[in-house]
């Protein structure tokens, strides 16, 4: 079916968000709890939202730290932190407006709270790309679980079949091919394995990459 549609993660694929979070991670437990986050565990959290986040933060904190307070501190740290520091990841500036001029309807399915959505976005200055965003605290299950990318398809008013996704994390691709679209991977701090790149329609290191494969072809 012709793709009429991109729906773009935002976290490490829209901006280079994921280090904030880890520092987000790591400055709140040594402040606040005296131990250092291992590395597993920032694994474990990326592309995870609600209670799957909690969930995941449960099996690494110590005993006597509640993952729910854990994980609410460190969020209220990341918006602190997002407010003066908001990279965009390479070809962003690129691919929004090419998208917009080839007539595509734009969506966003985000890990993130609504309140750091809503503020990357102003921020950015690049709200007015995108018809809808669905965020972390405003759904069930989690990626990877489909639901992200099939209520963002349907408030974009598409079917998932018409819609490339836009991830860079295993999680988000399994997300998305779960919800029958088809995904495209640009790898930040996680390179894909075999059964993640057998799940996608195609595998850039850039956004600028994913422009000129739709461009002659390679992406329809």
């Amino acid at each position: 079916m012709k793709k009429t549609a991109v729906i773009f993660d935002m976290d490490g694929l829209m901006f280079d968000t994921q280090s904030i979070y880890d520092n987000a991670y790591d400055d709140i437990a040594r402040a606040q709890y005296g131990f250092e986050v291992p590395p597993e565990m920032h694994l474990a959290l990326m592309g995870s939202s609600g209670e799957d986040i909690v969930r995941a933060a449960a099996r690494f904190l110590p005993e006597e730290v509640d993952a729910r307070k854990f994980i609410r501190q460190s969020f209220d740290r990341v918006a602190e932190l997002v407010k003066t520091k908001l990279p965009a990841r390479p070809g962003l500036d690129v691919i929004l407006p090419y998208l917009e001029e080839k007539g595509y309807r734009l969506g966003i399915a985000s890990g993130s709270e609504r309140r750091v959505v809503d503020n990357n976005l102003q921020s950015s200055g690049l709200g007015h790309y995108f018809a809808a965003s669905l965020c972390g605290d405003e759904v069930v299950h989690s990626k990877p679980d489909p639901e992200s990318y099939l209520r963002v398809a349907a408030m974009i008013g598409k079917k998932p079949a018409e819609c490339f996704v836009l991830e860079d994390s295993p999680n988000g691709i399994l997300s998305a091919y779960r919800a029958g679209c088809a995904p495209i991977m640009i790898p930040n701090d996680v390179q894909p394995d075999q059964a993640t790149r057998d799940m996608c329609a195609g595998v850039f290191s850039s956004l600028n990459e994913v422009v000129d494969a739709l461009e002659s072809g390679q992406l329809s």
